[in-house]
Order: C-alpha cells, then structure tokens, then sequence
C-alpha cells in the first residue's frame, strides 16, 4: 500500500520545505515560489519547532501555504516525510528553505522528468549569491571507502586537484550541460511520485546528513536515472540550519550518519576499514577540539562547548557498536 496521498490532477507539484528557525530566509524562498505562474502547485512547509517566527510569517503572509507545524525538531528526512505524505502533487519538490528558485527554473525541472520517463530524480544547478556554482553540492557519484577518507583526511583540502576531490578541478563535470549522476543534492531535487512509489520515502534513521544520498542509492538500485538539468538556476546560500548547529551536535550527526550509510552499502571490510579512518581521525583531532574549548575568547568558548564530549563519545561508540546486518 503506498505511502502516499492519492495525486490530484489539478496538481503539477507539491513543493516540500522543511524549517528550522529560518524566518530570515524563508519569506524569499515562498516569494519565488508564489512568483511561478506556469505550474498549479501546493507548498508545505513543515516547521521543527522553531523558535524564531518562522511559523506566523509562513502563515501571516503567505496563507497559500499549508503550514505542519512540529512540537519538536524531527530532522530533515521525517519533515518532509511529513510533507511527501500529506502532498497531491504529480512530482515532489524537495527544496531548502535557504533558496529562491529563478523564474522558469521550475519549469524546466518538470519538463526534463517528463521528457524521460526513466528520470525519477532531477536537480537544478545551486548557485551562490555571485552566481557562482556550488560544486560542493555535486560529489556527482556516490560515496566510497576512498572518498570519505580523503574528505575525513582533509585530502581533498590541500590537493584539490586530486580526483576524489570536490573542487571544479577534481573531476570531469560541466555545469553548463545536462549531466546523468548518481547522487544529487536533497537541497533542490524534483522526484517523480511513481519512483517514490516504487522506492520509498526518506530513511527516518538518518536525522540529519546522508538522508539524500541514501535516497539516490535506492534510486539507482530500482533502476530509475538521476539527473542535473543546467537550465533550472537555484540561489542557494547554502547551510542555513547546518550553522545553527553546536560544533559538538554537529559532529555526532555527521559521523553517525556517515557510517550509518557505509554500514548499509559497503562490504564488511570497506566498513571496518572507515571505522579505522575515522577513529584515527577522531584522535588526530582531538587535541585540537580540546584545545578550542579551552581558547580564551568567549565566542570560541562557545562554539566549541562540548566538542571534546562529542569526540569522546563517538569513539566509545566506534568500539562497542557492532555491525547489525
């Protein structure tokens, strides 16, 4: 039985936003989106229990928008679960709430999925402020034992021409041409309901990290393509809620979530072996997070209240979780 509402014909796409005190991007996103006029869509927004007013000028001046409003922060992979369920479009529009969407940009999305009808996934091409491209959001292939370990190793850092790395020197991708890839990013990809349908929602074991990358890999193991379309331009100023984050929540979400995912889709030795990598990494660290938290400044202090706990507990957690399956 599917997960979904029944589609409502009168409906091109239901645009799903998830939000976490994000009042100061929010009205530019919603406006961008009131602004298309070639597409019938319905917006929700789910609110994680914000604690800006999010939610009265989501409400106030929008009311187009259908507001879920949460008692608690349930990460970004049940929030849009939330909205997916609920919506009736024909394709599903998983958008950041940091982003405006240019005119015809939409469109373009749409136009491309139905075109092909293997596509079940497509995304925009993120821009910076500067119109710059956003190559971090583009990995292009799926994570692999060698890739998290240049990217954990800050590899990718100091030799960014190095073919695992994520600069516009590192690999061979045009954003100016139309491109088939394996993993693009959750902050603007437009799904078709028949792959949600045949593949599933967001995995809800992952709160925040990985959620999008995961989705690709069912994506591609039902047999459905993945694509970028040049044409469709998303501003995006790029982590707004990752910066609300504590450096020390921060750190337990981003590393339990990547193994998390390497335990699903790695060997046995792959994953063993990034558990190794990361363990390293983690001690390599360590005197530095420690160091941080005992700087003088105030606002250093602060940020990286915790951090040493977080790296603390992530090792204890590397040695007594077993491998599940």
């Amino acid at each position: 039985m599917s997960e979904l509402s029944a589609s409502d014909p009168a409906i091109d796409v239901t645009v799903c936003i998830v939000n976490w005190n994000g009042a100061q991007w929010l009205p530019d996103c919603l406006r961008s989106l009131r602004e298309i006029d070639g597409l019938r869509l319905e917006v929700i927004l789910v609110d994680n229990a914000s604690e800006d007013n999010s939610v009265e000028v989501a409400r106030t001046e929008f009311p187009e928008v259908q507001v879920i409003v949460n008692s608690e922060n349930v990460g970004f992979a049940r929030g849009n679960n939330q909205a997916i369920r609920r919506g009736r479009g024909h394709h599903f529009f998983i958008l950041n709430n940091d982003t405006i969407v240019e005119k015809g940009s939409l469109e373009r999305l749409v136009r491309f999925l139905d075109e092909r009808p293997r596509a079940g996934m497509v995304s925009g091409h993120l821009v910076n402020p500067d119109g710059s491209t956003q190559y971090q959001y583009y990995p292009v292939v799926l994570p692999t034992l060698a890739s998290l370990s240049a990217d954990l190793l800050w590899l990718n850092r100091v030799w960014p021409r190095h073919q695992l790395g994520r600069g516009p020197l590192a690999r061979n991708w045009n954003p100016a041409k139309p491109y088939q890839m394996e993993q693009i990013p959750g902050a603007c990809m437009l799904v078709r309901r028949e792959a949600f349908e045949c593949f599933g929602l967001f995995d809800e074991d992952y709160r925040f990290w990985y959620e999008d990358v995961d989705l690709c890999v069912r994506c591609l193991r039902a047999g459905w393509e993945i694509w970028y379309v040049p044409g469709a331009r998303i501003l995006h100023y790029g982590g707004a809620s990752f910066k609300l984050l504590s450096f020390s929540v921060r750190s337990l979400l981003r590393f339990r979530n990547m193994l998390r995912f390497a335990e699903r889709y790695f060997s046995r030795g792959q994953f063993l072996m990034l558990k190794l990598v990361v363990a390293l990494v983690l001690l390599l660290r360590l005197p530095l997070v420690v160091g941080a938290g005992l700087w003088p400044s105030a606002k250093m202090k602060r940020w990286w209240r915790g951090g040493w706990k977080a790296y603390l507990q992530l090792l204890r957690e590397l040695v007594r979780v077993p491998r599940t399956h």
